[in-house]
């Protein structure tokens, strides 16, 4: 308990609200009353100037026994008879002055059940092997907690009988068993468990002992000595059982023969924390803080803990404010009677401030430590993605970036999404935006602009401080350093980052160099959109090799947008001695249409051409007059349909690509036009055989073989 008084008050005629009824004491100890019918507090050894003579505690105007169990120069320890009160009824402890400090007297005062067990049945069917398991089973459990008291660990059996409720699942009930053990003096002492079922000894929350399960009934566990300073240490041990509790324990000092009969269990009730009131002040503070169900992020260390922190202070003939701060805390605690704060585990135990400000001007703080023990509750999953930017496209194209947000977290958690954009003129700006979900989602629009000035979106997302998801997005410009490697939605990524490949536009003005012979050891590849017919078979005579970009971009399996994954198939196919490319005209009917085509084709030969794919010799094949297209759904007939109509504009757009590259290019749209053939070298929107056979010639050619 720590109260700091700001400014003073002189003595008044003051009501004290709940009346004050020992007019000889100066000070008291509030506590409300919880389950338990004996527990412990603790009052400070001095009260003003004078030792603690005394202790008297009342409930309403009727007195209630107490007893000194443990005095220091610091802290005087009572334990208090609260049979009287009803739950959550204020027991009033008050501190009495006199000449010499309260010592520990004889045990006029005696808890006749010091051994306190709280049960809750569980999910769980399986004995636990670990703490950690056991902590499992804290967060499966499926009803209301059972709490019992006994005289000693053999009446254990006994309790569990009137509640329970036997089924063919038989499963686990958690049981938790506390009592306080008075430790007249320092030393090792040892402790033993026995018992079928699993459990743990700990003292004073660390765990010093473990008994296996499916041991004899009789069979005990001794564990290694531990060091106790004297003074009241609380005992916890934690197991399971199915139909009765048969844990047994006990303690004895390090080198004596028998039990310690010195140390016996004083109560299980808890140690009560209250309100200090004294009749020299108006303000007097005091602060409680509930602990919700800790959660996590997958993926990241630290544990979330939400606490639920209200204000106890009271004020005497006035009213007054509360306000809250803790160093531990990323966000701002406010005011208010009652306030929700987000603690990280990592920084826990941790102080918690509240200060009344009374009406009057008085002022009074008090701080409350923060700890938590439990067990992470559910873990939840996040995500963050980039959209509003294309897979490929020109410098000049405008660009909208959002990122997007998905968690399976409850709607209402906060979250801070930090923005670094890098330009590429190498200018960077910071962005934060605060943000909740609706239904799992949120979204966070950024500036549109065009893709040629941005070099690098980089974005966090973070809880209470800590970064629980990232992710970045590349925008690469020719020569590109890298090949593509997956497709997800409608962008591409290289590794952990999205990618916009930024393709080259305008010609750069340079002739064509033609090599004078193929290089590299790893022949030509062709990535094939409209030359051979796969069901036609023959691979193995080709003088290539064939990656057909039809059917990797009609693949079932694809998880984006199927027309990016010839982009991401290089990998599989390059480094080659010549890639020579003749374009799938499918995308021609479908997302993005002639435009998107031009753009993901500067981008295929951008990366063709870059030092990511090796730097081979790059051929584009320029496509012929059809029928029908690909994937256009017309009928052949006597003309061209509507869309084999724009067969020209398509040729275009292909001589444009190579020219912005300086790629070298086979006509056929001219060469099949010129050819004089009677026969048909395409048909249904295929090529004949002897299409067929002149592409491939005019290929070889192109290529000096």
């Amino acid at each position: 308990m720590c109260v700091t008084v700001a400014a003073a008050q002189a003595p008044r005629d003051l009501k004290a609200r709940p009346a004050w009824n020992v007019a000889e004491a100066p000070a008291r100890l509030i506590v409300e009353k919880d389950q338990d019918d004996f527990f412990l507090a603790r009052l400070p050894a001095r009260v003003g100037d004078r030792p603690m003579a005394a202790v008297r505690a009342y409930v309403s105007t009727n007195e209630a026994p107490t007893r000194v169990v443990w005095s220091d120069d610091s802290q005087v320890t009572v334990l208090v008879d609260a049979r009287s009160a009803k739950r959550t009824q204020m027991v009033k402890l008050y501190a009495v002055p006199g000449d010499r400090l309260a010592e520990p007297g004889p045990p006029a005062l005696v808890d006749p059940a010091p051994l306190r067990g709280r049960a809750q049945r569980t999910a769980g069917m399986d004995l636990p092997r670990s703490l950690a398991d056991v902590q499992m089973l804290e967060t499966r459990v499926d009803g209301r907690p059972v709490w019992f008291t006994v005289s000693d660990a053999t009446k254990l059996p006994a309790t569990f009988k009137e509640w329970y409720r036997g089924d063919w699942t038989r499963k686990n009930h958690l049981v938790d068993l506390q009592t306080w053990l008075v430790v007249p003096s320092g030393g090792k002492y040892r402790f033993g468990l026995a018992g079928v079922a699993p459990a743990w000894l700990l003292v004073d929350g660390r765990p010093v002992l473990e008994h296996p399960a499916h041991q004899p009934y009789d069979k005990w566990t001794s564990g290694e000595d531990v060091p106790l300073e004297p003074g009241l240490r609380r005992l916890q041990v934690r197991t399971v059982c199915r139909q009765e509790i048969d844990t047994g324990m006990a303690w004895k000092r390090s080198g004596e023969p028998g039990a310690a009969t010195n140390m016996v269990m004083l109560t299980g009730g808890d140690l009560r924390e209250g309100r200090w009131e004294t009749l020299d002040r108006i303000v007097h503070p005091f602060a409680t803080a509930e602990s919700g169900a800790a959660y996590r992020f997958a993926g990241v260390d630290e544990v979330f803990v939400p606490f639920i922190l209200k204000d106890g202070s009271s004020c005497w003939g006035t009213n007054h404010t509360a306000r809250w701060q803790s160093a531990a805390c990323q966000d701002e605690l406010g005011a208010g009677e009652a306030v929700s704060a987000v603690f990280r585990k990592s920084r826990l135990p941790a102080g918690v401030t509240v200060t009344a400000l009374a009406a009057s001007g008085e002022t009074a703080s008090y701080e409350t430590i923060l700890a938590y023990e439990g067990p992470v509750w559910s873990e939840a999953q996040v995500s963050t993605r980039i959209t509003g930017i294309p897979a490929a496209c020109y410098s000049d194209d405008r660009v909208h970036p959002i990122i997007r947000i998905r968690t399976t977290a409850a709607d209402g958690l906060p979250y801070e999404l930090v923005c670094d954009i890098e330009r590429a003129d190498g200018s960077r700006t910071n962005r934060v935006e605060r943000l909740v979900t609706d239904k799992g989602w949120a979204r966070v629009y950024l500036d549109e602009t065009e893709a040629g000035s941005l070099a690098r979106l980089a974005w966090s997302l973070r809880h209470h401080g800590v970064e629980i998801n990232r992710g970045a997005a590349r925008f690469l410009r020719e020569p590109f350093a890298c090949l593509p490697d997956a497709v997800s939605g409608e962008t591409l990524k290289c590794g952990d980052d999205f990618v916009v490949l930024v393709a080259s536009k305008a010609s750069r003005g340079d002739p064509v160099e033609v090599p004078a012979a193929l290089s590299g050891t790893n022949g030509v590849v062709l990535l094939d959109g409209f030359i051979y017919d796969v069901s036609a078979g023959a691979g193995d005579a080709r003088p290539w090799r064939v990656l057909d970009l039809q059917a990797v971009e009609e693949h079932e399996a694809a998880s984006g947008m199927s027309l990016l994954l010839p982009l991401a198939s290089l990998n599989g196919v390059m480094p080659a001695s010549a890639a020579v490319v003749a374009p799938s005209l499918l995308a021609l009917s479908r997302e993005g249409g002639s435009g998107g085509f031009e753009r993901r084709l500067s981008a295929l030969t951008g990366l063709l051409a870059s030092p990511a794919g090796g730097s081979p010799r790059v051929v584009l094949v320029v496509p012929p007059a059809f029928d029908v297209m690909p994937g256009c759904g017309c009928q052949p007939g006597a003309t061209p349909c509507p869309h084999a109509a724009e067969a020209r504009r398509h040729a275009e757009t292909v001589v444009r690509v190579a020219d912005a590259h300086g790629v070298e290019t086979v006509d056929l749209f001219t060469a099949f036009q010129t050819t004089g053939l009677s026969e048909p070298l395409v048909s249904n929107g295929r090529l004949t055989p002897k299409g067929t056979a002149l592409a491939e010639n005019l290929i070889q050619k192109k290529l000096g073989y």
